[in-house]
């Protein structure tokens, strides 16, 4: 982080950085490393902490209207999903003030549905985001989302995605051991649900594969020894990250939420077809996982599907 934060002066030359965080983060110093390195490129800082677990409308409209009073030419989001969420729809705002979440919702809920083009970012703050977990990748995803009562809007356009994303994986080593396994879980849908999009292609094949080879070989150890296991938590960082890639470029809305029990059902439910069993077993060889045939493969691949959701 240290090195990839320099570009803010050195290459983009930003004078102002408007941190979003969420509460905990805030309160427990995680933005500090941050903000020293800020001080020490003599760039002005400030902080909205005000994101919690469910992320409002009011919520945006308020970190909005603190960047507007601020007025940044870079917005940093330290945090996980939430986190990540909020500072892409408060760039939307900043950018565009008077712009409506709902109205958005509507005219770019998805990427496949599109008669104009979304507002231009970038043009005010450059966005960069830090995440402090490992599990949807949503840091490098066009979606974000923000409640109103019970309504969801799901915001869904390239548009929103940061200027460039800083996979710390030292931020992520205080993760407890149920942290990990949600973040895995989510990694693994992810990427399953990417490769078996029928909007794959090799790139993001390639993305996914090498995201579940990572799952699957440092899941275990990093599971059992946590925080001592760096290389581990690297490995999972980088497969959050890829996952989250396939994802982006693939699925073209965020309804499909399958768990990783849902997952394993669904290869064995459709090994017997010839073209997916051969499909999954590129997948299982990728990770290490190999059968006597096709079919065989498969069924393998979903039972170390289940073993890592035991371990999780």
């Amino acid at each position: 982080m240290p090195v990839a934060l320099r570009e803010l002066k050195e290459v983009m030359g930003k004078r102002k950085a408007f941190i979003i965080t969420d509460k905990k983060s805030y309160h427990s110093g995680s933005i500090a490393p941050v903000e020293k390195l800020l001080d020490e490129m003599n760039i002005q800082h400030t902080a909205f902490f005000d994101i919690n677990d469910e992320i409002t409308i009011g919520t945006v409209a308020s970190g909005a209207k603190a960047a507007q009073l601020f007025e940044p030419d870079v917005i940093i989001a330290v945090g996980g999903g939430n986190v990540m969420n909020a500072a892409k729809l408060i760039r939307v705002l900043y950018e565009v003030p008077g712009a409506d979440i709902a109205e958005l919702s509507d005219r770019f809920g998805d990427i496949r549905r599109r008669g104009e083009l979304f507002p231009r970012t970038n043009v005010k703050a450059a966005l960069v985001t830090v995440p402090t977990s490992s599990g949807a990748g949503e840091e490098v995803t066009p979606y974000a989302w923000a409640s109103y009562g019970e309504k969801k809007f799901v915001v869904a356009d390239y548009e929103i995605m940061p200027e460039f994303v800083v996979i710390d994986s030292d931020y992520m080593i205080s993760q407890t051991r149920e942290e990990i396994a949600h973040s895995a879980k989510k990694a693994i849908a992810h990427l399953f649900i990417a490769y078996t999009d029928e909007n794959a292609t090799e790139y993001t094949d390639g993305f996914a594969m090498k995201a579940f080879e990572n799952i699957v070989r440092y899941l275990p150890g990093y599971i059992e020894n946590a925080e001592n296991d760096p290389a581990g938590c690297e490995k999972l960082a980088q497969a959050s990250a890829m996952s989250g890639i396939a994802y982006a470029n693939t699925v073209f809305s965020t309804e499909d939420a399958s768990s990783v029990a849902e997952i394993a059902e669904r290869i064995e439910a459709s090994a017997e077809n010839e073209s997916a069993a051969r499909r999954y077993r590129e997948l299982a060889n990728a990770a290490g996982i190999s059968g006597s045939d096709d079919k065989d493969t498969a069924l393998k691949l979903a039972d170390r599907i289940r073993e890592l959701t035991g371990i999780a």
